[in-house]
């Protein structure tokens, strides 16, 4: 399989610049190209009362405002590396089926983004994302963890003492 273009996923975190800096490498080696993605995800709640929603457009500007960073680190990674890229930001609350969809229709042939371990706070959130790749989608999905979040393998070999 020959890569040519990388869909990069990321949600600012350290492990997704370790898994665009691992995209970096790998693209020089191919086609040369990256696809930075990120979803902007608002964090708001209705009021009770249905009083007013004018925290809504700024929830939904800080979001847009948050994974535009996140997409444009990604692009001075990709850049130092000598990689061209291109940034895509969207709007939704699952990033799962957005990163599928970015890269599907962006002709991307390997899916790169960070999962967070045991010890992150948006464990679960960021778990149920990396669990929604690797079973749904068509591409194929390199997931980065931190090895010192990983547990070892559970391999005994019959020959060793």
């Amino acid at each position: 399989m020959f890569i040519e273009k990388i869909c990069v996923a990321t949600d600012g975190s350290d492990l997704a610049v370790r898994a665009a800096q691992l995209a970096v490498l790998l693209a020089r080696t191919g086609g040369g190209r990256i696809v930075a993605f990120s979803v902007a995800q608002p964090q708001f709640s209705l009021p009770p009362d249905g009083a007013s929603s004018s925290g809504l457009g700024n929830e939904i500007s800080l979001a847009l405002s948050a994974a535009g960073a996140h997409v444009d680190t990604v692009a001075r990674i990709a850049h130092a590396g000598g990689v061209a890229c291109e940034v895509v930001t969207r709007l939704a609350s699952a990033p799962g089926p957005e990163i599928v969809r970015t890269a599907v229709d962006h002709a991307c042939d390997l899916i790169i983004m960070g999962a967070h371990g045991p010890g992150d706070a948006n464990r679960r959130a960021a778990g149920s994302t990396a669990q929604y790749m690797l079973a749904r989608s068509p591409l194929p999905v390199l997931v980065y963890r931190d090895p010192r979040e990983a547990s070892p393998p559970e391999f005994h070999d019959e020959n060793t003492p």
